[in-house]
């Protein structure tokens, strides 16, 4: 220590008595966020197959103004650190970490999920703990340690060098608010945003998430999805206008004469889907042969999905609440923005009516705070991976087999109910990683294929392994439900396709889609990459036929089309839901997918009036769902 002492006395003194160190000491300091700037922006990029490097490049030659925004952010935040410290090594230190990890997580978000890391993941943070699992099975390339070596390297030189800001300390109290409050205009003020027109930018919410990261670079997409925290009241909102409008949806009391309160379970079946539609593969055997066999005798078709390989919160919560998450920001995660109070959800209908209600995930319960969330859709229990009756099944795969969450939901249907009981269950088995996350020993489907590269047939095994015995599990739950004395119902749905490479790997390489840019896919390419199989079956005679049989429906008309082939009894939300179908089954805003005849002026009267019973729930002043959540249920 006392060597180390005399080093740094010597290049002080040596700073202080040649004005060229000094100078490059200070041009270090400066350009510090430059870097920061430029490897951030490496990093978030290592994502995309794109190539970091050309994607940098890009940025810097073409939108270069979104690289300017997202510098003078860095170097904003780091003044006012400076200001605020005097002394630049731990100023330096704290903006290294914040404007280093930041991209790195999207860097690992995208990755995992396919998504970018957005201002409302922040909500997740409590739930860090729950993507090891994940973490363990991504692999981190080689350029990433270079880029994170390099930071390391920048802090550990100023470290020695040990600038300090020779301002007083009265005008280092003053800089930092100012610096401080010049970020904040720079990123949340409204007026100061529509001067981004300036850089070649648009202040509005971007819809388009990748094309935002890509173009924008990490830290300015970042910033512009801010305009997104707050929504204000939409057009015409009020209780009267919602009433009018509404007004030919009030159910009939009449209705339900013969509902035989049956048990009612839905099971959100992870990334299940049939990879027997990829061109250029020949499979030796079916990877979900009961499915078929199950639908054959049954109803079902596929659901047009809200996301793709990722963000399963979405369409469970659609299918849960008949709400749309299509008014709502890109990537949202409506249980941590936006459920706060008792709402509206067909759990709580089924609990009105003197059901049970029960919810059961084969992972930690905590991930987006479904504990929290899941009483406040009327579960009176919602139950984790710790929490099951059940026996705990693995095989060679990071998570609880499908064959755990069946015997859960046999165990649960044994217990005594004294009307019935509404099971939501969600999968884990089938989740990606794909890459060698089982054994080869316990690979049950082959394939034979010229398009696909190593790697992608090993995610093409993983991933038929995953979902062949989701399909055995789904058969398993068929023939006892078909067994039982008690009228019962299942709905069995996937939320949404598998991630499969980057870049849409296995589906670009077999032609299935002809563009890795999802924008330039062609209608049929559109529904190839959002359509997952559903199927809805029961043990006895409902009295009513299935609207949907063979027409592709979006998710929040699920189970308002499973709620009346058992023939409940009517509510406002499952009238509209119903003739929202029968005018256009499919609504995709955020993909341009539309039913085939639904014209555009009715399309939008039904996503007008669609957002405005989401908008009214879960921001508004409920006055559609107030009359069905007594007094005592309400949350104010």
């Amino acid at each position: 220590m006392k060597k180390l002492r005399e080093i740094r006395t010597r290049i002080d003194a040596y700073i202080q008595t040649h004005k060229p160190a000094a100078f490059i000491m200070w041009l270090l300091v400066l350009l510090f966020p430059l870097w920061l700037s430029l490897s951030g922006n490496a990093i978030s990029f290592l994502s995309s197959e794109d190539g970091a490097a050309v994607l940098l490049r890009t940025l810097l030659t073409e939108n270069y103004g979104a690289f300017l925004l997202g510098m003078l952010l860095i170097y904003l935040f780091f003044g006012a650190m400076i200001c605020l410290w005097k002394h630049v090594p731990p100023a330096a230190l704290l903006t290294g970490l914040l404007f280093t990890i930041m991209p790195t997580v999207d860097f690992l978000k995208t990755e995992i999920l396919k998504e970018h890391f957005l201002p409302w993941d922040m909500l997740l943070a409590k739930n860090a703990d729950s993507f090891t699992t994940f973490l363990s099975a991504l692999k981190i390339p080689t350029p990433l340690w270079w880029l994170w070596g390099g930071t390391v390297a920048y802090l550990a030189v100023l470290a020695i060098l040990r600038p300090t800001l020779p301002i007083a300390w009265k005008n280092r109290v003053l800089g930092a608010p100012i610096l401080l409050g010049c970020l904040y205009l720079c990123t949340m003020n409204g007026t100061v945003r529509a001067d981004y027109s300036l850089l070649g930018l648009s202040s509005e919410a971007p819809t388009d998430q990748t094309k935002n990261y890509t173009e924008n670079g990490f830290l300015t997409a970042f910033v512009l999805n801010l305009s997104s925290l707050s929504m204000g009241d939409p057009d015409n909102y009020s209780e009267r206008y919602l009433e009018k409008a509404f007004a030919q949806y009030q159910p009939d009391e009449a209705s339900g004469a013969d509902f035989q309160n049956p048990d009612v379970i839905v099971i959100l079946s992870e990334s299940f889907w049939d990879p027997t539609t990829l061109k250029n593969v020949s499979f030796t055997a079916d990877p979900i042969p009961n499915y078929r066999r199950i639908l054959a005798e049954n109803h079902g078709g596929n659901m047009v999905s809200c996301t793709f390989g990722g963000g399963t919160v979405r369409p469970e919560f659609e299918i849960l609440t008949g709400m749309t998450t299509s008014m709502l920001p890109s990537g949202n995660v409506p249980y941590q923005q936006y459920v706060f109070n008792n709402i509206y959800s067909y759990a709580r209908e089924f609990k009105n009516q003197g059901y049970d209600t029960v919810g059961i995930h084969t992972y930690q319960k905590e991930f987006y705070e479904r504990d929290r969330a899941y009483p406040l859709l009327g579960f009176d229990e919602m139950l984790g991976e710790y929490d099951l009756h059940a026996e705990q099944h693995f095989n060679s795969g990071p998570f609880l087999t499908d064959e755990s969450l069946v015997e859960e939901i046999m165990y649960q249907l044994e217990q005594p109910h004294e009307k019935g009981v509404f099971i939501q269950g969600i999968t884990m088995e089938n989740h990606g990683l794909y890459l060698n996350k089982f054994d080869p020993s316990e690979w049950n489907i082959d394939f034979t294929s010229d398009a696909l590269s190593e790697e992608e047939s090993n995610l093409l095994h993983n991933y038929c392994k995953g979902v062949s015995d989701s399909d055995a599990q789904l058969g398993r739950l068929y023939e006892y439900v078909m067994k039982r004395e008690k009228p019962t119902v299942v709905l069995w749905y996937g939320d949404h396709l598998p991630t499969l490479g980057n870049d849409f790997g296995v589906y670009a390489s077999t032609g299935t889609i002809t563009s890795t840019t999802a924008a330039n896919w062609t209608e049929e390419e559109k529904y190839q990459m959002f359509s997952t199989p559903y199927v809805v079956f029961s043990n006895y005679n409902t009295g009513h036929e299935y609207r949907a049989d063979d027409t592709p429906v979006s998710p929040y008309l699920l189970t308002a089309l499973m709620y009346d082939y058992i023939g409940a009894p009517e509510t406002l939300r499952s009238n509209f839901l119903l003739d929202l179908y029968t005018h256009c089954p499919v609504i995709s805003p955020y993909y341009n997918l539309y039913s085939e005849g639904c014209d555009e002026e009715t399309r939008n009267k039904y996503i007008k009036l669609h957002e405005l019973l989401t908008y009214d729930d879960l921001m508004g002043e409920q006055y559609l769902t107030k009359r069905l959540l007594p007094q005592e249920q309400r949350q104010e």
